[in-house]
C-alpha cells in the first residue's frame, strides 16, 4: 500500500509547511502556505491568507524548519480543542522537534514550548494558557 492509498496522515509533523485541520488531518504544503491558498479555493473558500485560514477554518498552520524548530499559528491558544491538537501533534513527533513557537492569531505575542513542557500534560495546558 502506498502513502496515497493509505489516505491522509493524521497528527504527523512533516518537514516544511503543512496544515493541521480540526479533524487532525495533515495537509502537506509544497512551498509556502500563501501560494497554496491561492490554488486551493476548493478547500479554503474565500480565505486569502494564512490568518484567514487559521481564524475562519480553525486550521493550524505548521512550519517545521531545520534543527527541530517549529512554528505553529493557531486560532486561539485558550481553546481546549486547539491545545489538544497541539499536544497530540507534538507528542507524536517526540525527538523530532526541540523548540515550538506558538502564535495565536487572536492576540499579540507567542508561547515558546520545549519538549519537557509535555512531561506534565496539565503543565502544557497551563503554559499555553499563561502565554508569553
Amino acid at each position: 500500500m502506498t502513502a496515497t492509498q493509505a489516505g491522509p496522515s493524521r497528527f504527523e509533523l512533516l518537514r516544511g509547511a503543512s496544515w493541521l485541520t480540526e479533524g487532525g488531518v495533515v495537509i502537506p504544503v509544497p512551498g509556502f502556505h500563501e501560494d497554496w491558498i491561492r490554488t486551493h479555493g476548493d478547500l479554503v473558500g474565500d480565505c486569502r491568507n494564512v490568518c484567514d485560514v487559521v481564524l475562519r477554518l480553525g486550521w493550524i498552520s505548521v512550519a517545521s524548519f531545520s534543527e527541530g524548530y517549529v512554528e505553529l499559528f493557531v486560532p486561539d491558544r485558550r481553546d481546549a480543542g486547539v491545545r489538544a491538537r497541539l499536544e497530540r501533534l507534538l507528542r507524536g513527533a517526540a525527538g523530532r522537534w526541540s523548540t515550538a513557537l506558538v502564535m495565536s492569531m487572536d492576540e499579540e505575542g507567542y508561547v515558546l514550548l520545549k519538549p519537557e513542557d509535555l512531561e506534565d500534560p496539565e503543565g502544557f495546558g497551563r503554559k499555553l494558557l499563561a502565554g508569553a
